[in-house]
């Protein structure tokens, strides 16, 4: 296992992009519909608002937690926002400051939760989860609310594109994965949140303010969920109550896949996007071949179980 452990530790993002090539070879070969302009064009935009989870989730796992609640913050944001603007008639730009700004409060309650207190991260924000699905239901009843009547520059985030060919939400995505990427690995303070991951009080004795900084990634976290959720709701003009459930599972074995571990400590953006991709692929590739939806559940909680194993052995300490 020892040489598990330093191929995957020193070659992750190596490994993963060399499989997404190899995955995408096969796929050619297997159906001519998958390395069509508009299929690639879809498969990112799709993944386009899940990017923003992800790059949340590799932060927080980075700092040594979890946060189950990243696709009910991403729909809290959606709905408070499409009810402000569909049902109040308030101003988009108001209506979209105010929804992220929920998804950042409930980051902040998690980020407070779990500085001051020994409850673990994955039951703190499993109790924000429903907390947040239950506003949003609360705020729709229960029914998705129409966005049509949305301004076009608002609609234009979601379905707009670049020189009529890049569309604005993978645009958007890209600046993001480029810049959290360059801060993850530059910034001291985005550092810390290493740190912190490897060991919290080592961290506190060499000066950083463990409570601060943890707080400060959960808020982060509710930031780019409340960012997801408006672009997705400018994408389908349509706020749905549900619309980020069950999206976290996803983002986090895109992330450990990517090389983040479940004890902290370790992670990148960029071995966490090709996580993403690599996940997105063999999805759309099940379809393309009209694998049944069962076996789609069966083959991704599969992926997810390889992951952990590979996290496991990878990370697991020499006796």
């Amino acid at each position: 296992m020892s040489k598990v452990k330093w191929f995957f530790g020193n070659f992750r993002e190596a490994t993963i992009l060399l499989i997404v090539i190899v995955f995408c070879i096969f796929m050619a070969i297997a159906s001519p519909h998958f390395f069509t302009w508009n299929n690639i064009i879809t498969i990112f935009i799709g993944i386009s608002t899940t990017a923003l989870l992800v790059i949340a989730m590799t932060v927080v796992m980075a700092s040594g937690g979890i946060d189950l609640s990243v696709g009910a913050n991403m729909a809290l944001s959606g709905t408070v926002t499409g009810y402000l603007i569909a049902v109040v008639g308030m101003d988009a730009r108001a209506a979209m400051t105010i929804g992220i700004l929920c998804s950042c409060m409930i980051g902040f309650m998690c980020g407070t939760i779990l500085s001051r207190t020994s409850i673990a991260p994955m039951i703190t924000t499993l109790g924000a989860l429903n907390v947040s699905y239950g506003i949003a239901m609360i705020i729709t009843k229960g029914s998705p609310i129409s966005m049509t009547a949305a301004p076009e520059w608002f609609q234009f985030i979601g379905k707009g594109r670049i020189g009529d060919s890049i569309p604005v939400l993978i645009a958007i995505a890209f600046i993001f994965l480029l810049v959290f990427a360059i801060l993850l690995y530059k910034s001291t303070s985005f550092r810390k949140a290493y740190y912190i991951g490897s060991n919290a009080q080592s961290a506190e004795f060499s000066g950083i303010n463990v409570r601060r900084v943890k707080a400060s990634i959960y808020v982060l976290s509710g930031l780019l969920a409340g960012l997801a959720g408006v672009m997705t709701i400018s994408r389908f003009t349509v706020a749905s109550p549900n619309a980020g459930a069950g999206i976290e599972m996803t983002v986090i074995s895109a992330c450990v896949i990517g090389g983040s571990s479940m004890s902290g400590g370790t992670g990148s953006i960029v071995g966490s996007f090709l996580g993403l991709m690599l996940l997105t692929f063999i999805n759309n590739a099940l379809i393309l071949l009209n694998v049944s939806v069962y076996w789609q559940n069966l083959i991704s909680g599969c992926i997810l179980l390889i992951a952990v194993l590979i996290d496991y052995y990878s990370h697991r300490p020499k006796k």
